[in-house]
């Protein structure tokens, strides 16, 4: 089985705690964690790091790294053309 945890968006609904540049999903919000490392615990007793993919803005590669270090690199789906449509609809 392969998981893919989506880890997008920019972080408007948490303001002022979630911002552009440090959204909800990379935020410690409940015991020290934040909700892209809980997603991840939930599910790690029923599949490997390995086969677990995270998609998120190629911006947010350095903090995914450093929050779950356990999975790969090369299961990291960055995408930077999502990340400039976003810009222009603003």
């Amino acid at each position: 089985m392969k998981i893919v945890i989506f880890a997008g968006g920019v972080g408007t609904r948490l303001w002022p705690l979630s911002r552009k540049n440090t959204p909800k999903q990379f935020e410690k919000i409940i015991d020290d964690k934040s909700t892209l490392q809980l997603a991840f615990h939930r599910i790690a007793s029923i599949v490997r790091p390995e086969d677990v993919y995270i998609s998120s803005g190629i911006r947010y590669k350095d903090v995914i790294l450093s929050q779950l270090p356990e999975i790969p690199k090369e299961n990291f789906i960055l995408n930077l053309r999502c990340e400039i449509l976003a810009q222009q609809s603003v």
